[in-house]
């Protein structure tokens, strides 16, 4: 017994070995017979098994070859990006023959994996003002399928300027040259690198952030992930007075430490950025060097705030005073922003033992004779009007539309009791007594863009029968009001269906039924008079649509 089995592998060591390769594909179901032995030849041979592998299952009597365990290309032959050198194979003796057999299954890959980002969500930062056509790599999906079934396609979505942009790279073709015009577009270049290609110049004061998706696609799944570019400041912006002059009135007898006025300015850039400081520059043309003092106003370099330092009943002479006053970021070398303020100084026409009315009215906007004073529509109840001094005997003889609030036993406040609608009332008349003293002023009401158009009625209704015979187009003209100021209305189709013949032009609803000559198009009469005809125009604010109403027009036939 031994001899032969020294015999047989001895013949084994000295036989030709024969090859034969087949194609399978990975996920065969278990059991699945994948060779047939018998097809070799048309003589039953007796085959011995010298070598196989786990996921195979040699039957030594039917010759059949049969799946045993689930076979996963993907995991059997991870490195084989390719689908070349992924084999399964198991190794005969030929009883007949005397030579050796060797079956060699190649596994073929199919697309049973879908691409992975190796997260959901990525965050990437820049600073504003990049120049274009600036590459930020990406992380790539990752598919472990073989390279013909790994990713196909990447796309990146966006929203950009309210429009919606979609935009795609193919990893095995050049990248489309008509992506270059794009804000962004994605790059896929010969070292199999991924990019986002950013083409133009980052603003952060117009858009700080940017969210895009970005899917791969392997031409049978797809996956997302969402990018969020954060844009960063750069101190790109100088800051700006919401004006170039201010006005300030006081009184001689303007108590020290009074603050006269906050001024305010703006800067588009953020945080450390948009940080302003306030310098007082000058007075009266006379500069103010940063270590200066002066001993009539003190200007807070972080709030804007004026404060008066001393008395001015001594400067019988002195009436007006002009500062110039600069805003700046803290950049160095930075050219500030400049406004001029105004303080006007009224004299004090009574002694203090007799009665006196002083008004200042701080900043709001006054008539230059002081006799009308401007205050907008919307602003809340008790809103500040004006500062009063004067003594306790003080009398307001009229009530309606504010009020006075005391202060101390000589100083007052004049505020609004209601917010002023200007449609419903555009002035109030203000009268103060003190003794035989009287000040008289208006308050003139401003107005906001707050109306909307409004028509007459909600539906109007017109009757063809009068217009029927006549052989010309009929022009109607609309007239919706806005009680606002300088207000604009413009009008515009609702309505989801409209007749060829109507036309909306401004505000005329031009009915066109006649044909070349000026003859009547009886068949256009016919659709307009047969049975009734809706139309819904809308009339808008042309300064802000959203402020608008609709009106119902119906067209009829009353015989």
């Amino acid at each position: 017994m031994i001899m032969l089995l020294f015999y047989i592998f001895l013949l084994i060591g000295l036989s030709q070995c024969r090859e034969h390769e087949i194609s399978i594909n990975e996920e065969t179901p278990i059991d699945t017979i994948i060779f047939d032995l018998n097809s070799l030849s048309t003589t039953v041979i007796t085959y011995q098994l010298l070598e196989s592998s786990s996921l195979l299952h040699f039957n030594s009597t039917t010759n059949l070859i049969s799946i045993s365990k689930r076979i996963d290309r993907d995991t059997l032959c991870p490195n084989d990006d390719q689908c070349s050198k992924c084999y399964l194979t198991i190794k005969l003796y030929d009883m007949y023959y005397y030579d050796i057999l060797l079956l060699k299954f190649k596994i073929n890959d199919i697309n049973d994996n879908q691409p992975i980002f190796s997260s959901n969500t990525y965050s990437i930062s820049l600073t504003e003002n990049n120049m274009p056509e600036m590459k930020i790599r990406l992380s790539k999906a990752e598919d472990i399928d073989c390279f013909i079934n790994g990713v196909q396609l990447y796309e990146l979505t966006y929203v950009y300027r309210n429009r919606v942009i979609v935009s795609s790279v193919n990893v095995f073709q050049p990248q489309p040259q008509n992506q270059t015009n794009q804000p962004f577009y994605l790059l896929y270049d010969s070292n199999a690198e991924l990019y986002l290609v950013i083409n133009i110049s980052l603003d952060r004061e117009l858009q700080d952030e940017y969210i895009f998706t970005i899917t791969a696609n392997d031409q049978k799944y797809a996956t997302s992930t969402k990018l969020t570019l954060t844009v960063l400041d750069v101190n790109d912006h100088n800051p700006k007075f919401s004006q170039s002059i201010y006005t300030v009135n006081i009184s001689q007898s303007t108590p020290m430490g009074t603050i006269l006025i906050k001024l305010t300015a703006y800067d588009a850039d953020s945080d450390d950025n948009a940080r302003i400081y306030y310098s007082l520059l000058s007075i009266d043309g006379y500069k103010i060097e940063s270590n200066d003092r002066n001993e009539l106003f003190q200007l807070n370099s972080y709030t804007g705030e004026l404060t008066l330092l001393s008395k001015l009943d001594h400067l019988d002479t002195k009436n007006i005073f002009k500062l110039v006053v600069g805003a700046s970021d803290g950049t160095h070398n930075a050219i500030p922003a400049l406004t001029t303020v105004y303080i006007n100084v009224q004299t004090d026409l009574f002694n203090s033992d007799q009665s006196l009315i002083q008004i200042t009215f701080g900043s709001n906007r006054v008539s230059k004779n002081f006799t009308e004073v401007y205050i907008s529509e919307n602003l809340p109840n008790a809103t500040f009007i004006a500062y009063i001094k004067s003594n306790p005997n003080l009398q307001l003889l009229t009530h309606e539309g504010f009020f006075l609030q005391k202060l101390t036993e000589n100083s007052f406040t004049l505020l609004t009791d209601r917010s002023y609608d200007r449609e419903t009332r555009s002035s109030y008349n203000v009268q103060l007594r003190n003794g035989n003293i009287q000040r008289n002023f208006q308050i003139l009401v401003t107005d906001v863009n707050d109306c909307k158009p409004q028509w007459n009625s909600s539906i109007l209704n017109i009757d063809f029968d009068q217009f029927i015979h006549l052989n010309e187009a009929i022009v109607l003209t609309l007239n919706a009001t806005d009680e606002d100021e300088n207000s604009r209305v413009g009008y515009r189709k609702k309505s989801t269906s409209w007749p060829q013949s109507i036309s909306l032009i401004s505000n005329q609803l031009i009915l066109n039924c006649t044909v070349e000559g000026n003859e009547t198009n009886n068949d256009c009469w016919f659709y307009l008079a047969n049975g009734e005809i809706w139309l819904d125009i809308e009339a808008y604010d042309l300064d802000n649509e959203n402020f608008s109403s609709v009106i119902k027009i119906r067209l009829y036939r009353s015989s």
